[in-house]
């Protein structure tokens, strides 16, 4: 089981429900980006990107890249834990890895890159405010838990391909 990182984790929990169950008898896969996102979303309304910052600035939060892996069937009724972890950030963007738990076992794991983007007049990155942006640094975990991660995203390609 990969080492948890609770001590700077945000931690979303949801169940399972039968929409979300494929013709397998497990959540589909795109459930799973959907339990990941609304963890983003979790975690974005604690440091700050909340409703009421999103109404007041106009920004929000988009995603750039996403890479998931897939370890463990899970069952309509499960009760699964994303716990988050924040690899890095920049005045725009944040590194964001996650743990998907059914029960103990790790049923998925992913990687996102999240921007800060100004909605209006058309959307285009924008700096963060300070106090967000501290709040990722100061949520961000060290070099050596992140060195610990047995699930890291990596290039996507076909070496040789036509």
């Amino acid at each position: 089981m990969e080492r948890r990182l609770v001590s700077k984790s945000f931690v979303f929990e949801t169940t399972v429900i039968s929409d979300w169950i494929d013709y397998n008898g497990h959540m589909r896969d795109c459930y799973f980006g959907l339990v990941f996102s609304l963890a983003v979303d979790a975690l974005q309304d604690e440091i700050g990107f909340d409703e009421a910052y999103r109404n007041r600035t106009g920004c929000t939060i988009y995603l750039l890249e996403d890479q998931k892996f897939f370890l463990k069937e899970v069952k309509v009724g499960a009760r699964v834990r994303v716990e988050t972890v924040v690899l890095g950030c920049d005045k725009k963007r944040f590194h964001l890895h996650m743990t998907m738990f059914d029960g103990e076992d790790v049923a998925a794991v992913g990687e996102f890159m999240e921007m800060h983007v100004a909605q209006r007049p058309s959307p285009h990155a924008e700096p963060m405010p300070e106090e967000i942006l501290q709040r990722l640094r100061t949520a961000r975990v060290s070099e050596a838990d992140v060195a610990r991660l047995s699930r890291r995203s990596r290039n996507i390609s076909l070496p040789g391909a036509c």
